[in-house]
């Protein structure tokens, strides 16, 4: 066998190789991203409609904590109370 067919059965050897690895992991079960995926409906309570949690940064709730600190206890109480309805988390 000369130079030229001995590197060219190893080529086809090389190349043989990946396809015969990928044909091999076909014949195998299913995998997640071939599976249907559905998302849940959670039906929120009636008082939760339009109701939005309040998220301040922290230099909002400082200055506004200096400024005005009965509106940082009426926001508090705002979020409080959609997180009691089950509004959000």
């Amino acid at each position: 066998m000369s130079m030229f067919e001995r590197r060219l059965a190893f080529n086809f050897k090389l190349f043989c190789l990946p396809l015969v690895a990928v044909l091999a992991g076909c014949t195998g079960t299913a995998t997640a991203w071939t599976e249907k995926v559905t998302i849940e409906q959670v039906e929120l309570p009636k008082e939760c409609a339009g109701w939005q949690k309040i998220n301040m940064k922290q230099r909002a709730y400082y200055m506004l904590m200096r400024d005005d600190p009965a509106l940082i206890m009426e926001i508090d109480s705002h979020n409080l109370k959609g997180k009691n309805l089950g509004c959000w988390q």
